[in-house]
């Protein structure tokens, strides 16, 4: 099996030296590792430590325009990992991503500007909380669940990223959201979510997912080997991985 696309890739529009590689880098260290087709995906304008400023976001558009004329063997597009800002569902896609990126992914990420108290609240002291309450695990558990469902029917989704890897949620549901709004959900090759565990909970479901290297470098770019172990040992469909060649 190879991956031959991948949608979750940083650069230095990341701001703070989170991204380490300019967007010509990460082409190149893609070609090398044999990709069709990738996409730069920043993270979303609210994300106060490490968010693409919204001026960059139209510079970025025709940094990428110039490089597809550049280097023909692979399409590059432009993406955004937007972010969860509230309990309610709301997040930083707003018009200016929806003009410039082609690829809309977003998940739950700490360091965001939260709409609210009540959610701010729940994220960090709920959570936290939770790590030694079983009673308030399940309690948190419920609501972030509820949040992130909110979160994939408020926004235009193409892809939500690392399900379950900052916050405990309630897979089945996330993965029959996903079915009812047609979200691709990622197995991210740099984080332990989407889990073997995951994809064995979910593998019945009408859904697809997505490989994503989740890559701050470009020299970890082309690094699958973890995801497509836990492909091998959850038995999930391979038909349903929509940027694998088998």
């Amino acid at each position: 099996m190879k991956v031959i696309k991948d949608y979750h890739i940083h650069s230095i529009y990341s701001k703070n030296g989170h991204g380490k590689s300019t967007p010509e880098e990460d082409v190149i260290k893609a070609l090398e590792a044999g990709l069709e087709e990738i996409a730069i995906s920043d993270h979303g304008t609210r994300h106060y430590l490490y968010g693409i400023k919204r001026k960059n976001i139209k510079v970025l558009s025709e940094e990428i325009k110039n490089l597809n004329k550049k280097y023909k063997d692979i399409k590059i597009l432009q993406g955004i990992e937007a972010n969860m800002l509230s309990y309610d569902g709301d997040s930083d896609i707003d018009s200016d991503i929806l003009k410039n990126c082609e690829v809309i992914m977003g998940g739950f990420h700490y360091g965001v500007f939260f709409k609210d108290i009540k959610s701010f609240f729940r994220i960090y002291v709920l959570n936290f909380l939770g790590k030694f309450s079983l009673k308030i695990h399940k309690y948190i558990t419920e609501l972030n669940t509820q949040a992130v469902v909110n979160f994939m029917k408020k926004n235009k989704l193409d892809v939500l990223t690392h399900p379950g890897e900052k916050i405990p949620v309630n897979i089945r549901d996330i993965a029959k959201a996903a079915e009812e709004e047609n979200i691709i959900l990622e197995i991210n090759s740099s984080h332990k979510h989407l889990s073997e565990e995951d994809l064995k909970c979910i593998k019945d479901f009408n859904i697809k997912v997505i490989i994503g290297s989740d890559a701050h470098d470009a020299k970890n770019i082309g690094i699958y080997d973890v995801a497509y172990m836990r492909l091998r040992n959850s038995g999930f469909p391979l038909e349903k991985v929509i940027n694998l060649e088998v």
